[in-house]
């Protein structure tokens, strides 16, 4: 784990002026985090979980949207929270790591002391993939991801079967256990998300705390490390 220091005090659990928004990985719709949501609520936390828009529901727009489309939508939210003066933490798995970097711009806590009392206080990246500024998920991850290239594409979607996303995304539980997960909480990933060049690398300014999950088969341990190893090139600064 690292972390980069910030001036900014934390507000504790249960503050109603504090925020958490969970950013998901490509593949997962929002009710995959529904556990983890639940644990923050029960600090006293209010919590969103966006919905990326590159991952493909079958209740909205079944159009390909990229990268910069999920940014501008988790932006969104961000926007309100920081509106409404709450202190926010963004926690980011996988993908979405690159989606919280864009996002993020111009709303940092502490570029925003002077104007108001909200802001983005800290992003959590739990084995978070993270391109440099101008690169792509794509390029970031060499081919190294480790479910291996997509199953197949589906008008501009990627998609794994649900016995493939049982082995490499719920390696820990019992496989139809992991199966019937699938089945339930992820979905097809636009292949546009991986193609586009991050706008913005938010992480240079944003303090960030990088989680290594070290039994995670889709970022390997290796990956996760050379990524940050990025974040402390890149921001300058290394605890």
């Amino acid at each position: 784990m690292m972390g980069n220091p910030t001036s900014v005090p934390s507000r504790p659990a249960g503050d109603s002026s504090a925020a958490i928004v969970i950013v998901p990985n490509a593949w997962c719709l929002p009710r995959h985090y529904d556990g983890l949501a639940t644990a923050f609520r029960n600090l006293g936390s209010e919590v969103v979980v966006v919905q990326n828009p590159s991952a493909w529901d079958r209740t909205g727009d079944s159009s390909p949207k990229g990268l910069h489309d999920d940014a501008a939508n988790a932006r969104r939210v961000l926007q309100r929270l920081v509106d409404e003066e709450k202190d926010v933490l963004v926690v980011a798995h996988a993908y979405g790591a690159a989606v919280a970097s864009e996002c993020v711009k111009g709303l940092g806590k502490e570029e925003l002391m002077a104007t108001t009392k909200g802001g983005v206080v800290r992003m959590i990246f739990i084995a978070g993939i993270v391109p440099r500024e101008g690169e792509s998920v794509a390029a970031a991850l060499g081919g190294e991801l480790g479910i291996g290239p997509p199953e197949g594409i589906i008008g501009g979607f990627m998609y794994y079967s649900r016995e493939v996303l049982a082995g490499f995304m719920y390696s820990g539980l019992p496989f139809e256990h992991g199966v019937r997960n699938a089945a339930t909480t992820n979905t097809m990933q636009s292949s546009q998300s991986f193609t586009e060049g991050l706008a913005f690398a938010g992480y240079k300014g944003v303090p960030v705390t990088y989680m290594v999950t070290g039994a995670d088969r889709m970022v390997l341990p290796g990956l996760q490390e050379r990524f940050i190893g990025v974040i402390e090139a890149d921001a300058g600064r290394k605890e």
